[in-house]
């Protein structure tokens, strides 16, 4: 699947994707992957290697972020969910807990 994220929301998309897949986050390597990436020609890849693997590229624009995500083996729940949050994270702008 494939789409775009506000670039805000890019530590807590693949949080909660992580979280998903029970998969540890480095987001120090995605934050800076990410921020060194283009959408014109120079795309960034992370995996997370959870249970399903869950492969996605990523690349910068100016305040976005453009997504695609590979879910191989999974089930439909799994994937309507990634769905559902990739499409929260293009709609609006999430901010961390308060506490």
């Amino acid at each position: 699947m494939h789409g775009w994220i506000w670039r805000a929301n890019l530590v807590p998309f693949a949080e909660m994707i992580a979280d998903l897949v029970r998969s540890g986050l480095d987001d120090g390597a995605l934050t800076a992957g990410v921020e060194s990436s283009d959408a014109d020609d120079s795309w960034f890849g992370f995996v997370l290697d959870g249970r399903p693997r869950v492969e996605m590229r990523f690349a910068r624009t100016d305040e976005t972020v453009l997504v695609d995500v590979e879910l191989d083996g999974i089930g439909e729940p799994l994937e309507v969910r990634i769905g559902l949050l990739l499409d929260l994270c293009n709609r609006y702008r999430l901010t961390p807990d308060a506490g």
